[in-house]
């Protein structure tokens, strides 16, 4: 089993020379701690995220320069909700049915609001006029909005911006 303990680095931001083996993962396994999993070419890796930060698409695990070959994170495309908000209070009643659900929820640089589909929520939605779509897409990031952070060695929780 091959042993990863950090994020080396992400391919669409520097390219790798070398063969290229892809540990596919669903959206919701991108937050998880510890991952022991099997690669597409069939290797097994331990992956123990030692940081904060949540796995992403194109994320680097592992690197092997003598065998040429690296483990990189492809995340699994989904069917998901996906709307645009009219305004402010389309988005304030959006995300205040999201949250009292308690469904990650992703807004990328284009203004859509993007989460994994649940039918209720579609529903809900639709009678709301908010024009949903459902969509096969991948969901990046579940936790764009960090609201806390503790530092332990300061022993304190400070405001996150």
């Amino acid at each position: 089993m091959l042993i990863a303990r950090t994020i080396l680095g992400n391919i669409g931001k520097d390219p790798q020379p070398m063969e290229v083996d892809f540990l596919q993962l669903e959206w919701f396994d991108t937050t998880k701690r510890i991952i022991r999993a099997i690669t597409v070419g069939g290797r097994e890796i331990g992956f123990k995220n030692l940081t904060s930060q949540q796995l992403s698409d194109g994320d680097l695990l592992y690197r092997d320069q003598d065998l040429g070959f690296c483990i990189v994170v492809q995340i699994l495309p989904c069917s998901c909700l996906v709307f645009r908000a009219a305004g402010p209070k389309q988005m304030a009643y959006a995300c205040f049915e999201i949250g009292n659900r308690h469904i990650p929820i992703f807004i990328n640089d284009q203004q859509e609001v993007i989460t994994a589909f649940e039918k209720p929520l579609f529903d809900l939605f639709t009678r709301r006029g908010l024009q949903p779509k459902i969509e096969h897409r991948v969901i990046e990031r579940t936790s764009t909005l960090v609201m806390h952070q503790y530092n332990p060695a300061q022993k304190k929780i400070s405001l996150q911006l």
